[in-house]
């Protein structure tokens, strides 16, 4: 194991960003295989999908509450929890028959995966603090690689493996290299706060709470197009279309691959380009683009199938790759503008986009229940990526914080 007087900044960055590619690895495996885990709880689709929903409770208790504990006990604490409370509960899930066990197991991973979440970002922030770069940026881009390649994985695993030899395999494996590099990290890990001036108490929890509007409507903007892709993505080639299933998920494919692709490389553009321009040129180009394909691809006639298909899967890599390192922007613009530190800010953060997210999924699905068409609805996360150019202004470091 590396000292800590002998660790160099690439070294530290090398292992967390291992640690945020295993932590999308291993949340995402299950995901490709929930017709088998809904089988297993004997429910509809919509029954299913509505026990789904009982995971916002405990995202939503993990928000509020594990920002101010990582601010008292610290991250390595509160990542160690995290791991065994999250793959405990994941190899559990998939054996349960209950609806109503599944629901209880469904809210503590959704609290678990909202404490890895938060822990790891604030250590992440942190880094970059310390050293500089783009640390949010990048690890952002290697979570998306995590649950890219499970998704493959997995895709590959149904009717070959078992459901819960699957899930229990990337469970016990995901826990112990995450609990590896934990230990590996351990002596630089961020640790509790005790200083008595900026003690948290329960009450904080409310009373602290700041709502930084600019930040938080620019990320749901950029992010409004994520949460409609991977909804409605696939439905909307195969029903459009016609596109088998397979070639039905090249969209979501290419969109998050390029999502990965921008995250990775997105420090090279920046020796052209001050971030906030960036951001700005790219929401703009990348929702206009989107919005010129995907009205181009819909009225072409039914003989011209696959030029559609074309203009579908271009529309959506340049949409991934206009948003890419937008959202992680905004983050790192609430954490430098904020009064909090950078563990409760992250869980604050989150709840708004959690709030504005489901706002933005109930609009979606809204607006094709009333036109019965998926394009018109795509339109929106469209016109609200240029939108959100308005509030790239908030990532300008040169101007002092007007939130402080």
């Amino acid at each position: 194991m590396t000292p800590i007087s002998q660790m160099t900044h690439k070294e530290e960055e090398r292992i967390l960003h291992i640690l945020f590619f295993v932590f999308g690895f291993g949340i995402m495996a299950w995901v490709p295989r929930f017709p088998e885990v809904k089988a297993n709880l004997g429910l509809s689709n919509g029954a299913f999908g509505t026990l789904l929903t009982t995971g916002s409770i405990g995202a939503f208790l993990g928000l509020l509450t594990v920002g101010h504990i990582v601010h008292k006990v610290g991250v390595f604490k509160v990542s160690i929890a995290g791991t065994l409370l999250l793959y405990g509960t994941f190899v559990a899930v998939v054996h349960v028959k209950s609806p109503l066990y599944f629901a209880l197991c469904n809210i503590v991973i959704a609290f678990a995966i909202t404490a890895q979440h938060i822990a790891f970002n604030t250590q992440a922030f942190e880094v970059q603090e310390r050293a500089g770069g783009h640390i949010i940026t990048s690890s952002a881009g290697y979570w998306s690689s995590g649950a890219l390649v499970t998704a493959g994985i997995s895709g590959f695993m149904v009717g070959n493996i078992g459901l819960a030899l699957h899930i229990d395999l990337i469970s016990i494996i995901s826990a112990a290299v995450t609990i590896y590099l934990l230990l590996k990290l351990k002596p630089i890990l961020l640790k509790a706060n005790n200083h008595p001036e900026t003690d948290y108490k329960v009450k904080d929890i409310f009373t602290s709470f700041y709502i930084d509007w600019p930040a938080s409507l620019g990320i749901a903007a950029v992010l409004s197009m994520e949460f409609a892709v991977g909804d409605w993505a696939t439905i909307f080639t195969k029903e459009r279309l016609g596109i088998d299933s397979g070639l039905s998920a090249a969209p979501y494919i290419f969109f998050t691959f390029f999502i990965i692709v921008g995250r990775l490389k997105f420090s090279k553009l920046l020796g052209k380009y001050q971030i906030e321009h960036l951001s700005r040129i790219s929401v703009i180009s990348s929702g206009a683009i989107f919005i010129v394909f995907i009205s181009i691809a819909t009225h072409l006639p039914e003989s011209a199938k696959w030029a559609s298909f074309v203009l579908f899967v271009l529309a959506f890599s340049v949409a991934g790759l206009g948003t890419s390192f937008v959202a992680p922007n905004f983050s790192k613009a609430a954490v430098r503008r904020s009064p909090n530190p950078s563990s409760v800010v992250v869980g604050q953060f989150g709840v708004m986009n959690n709030l504005l997210g489901t706002a933005f999924k109930w609009v979606i699905a809204g607006v094709i229940a009333l036109t019965g068409s998926v394009a018109l609805a795509f339109m929106i996360p469209a016109v609200l990526m240029v939108i959100s150019s308005y509030f790239t202004y908030v990532m300008d470091e040169t101007k002092p914080s007007q939130t402080k």
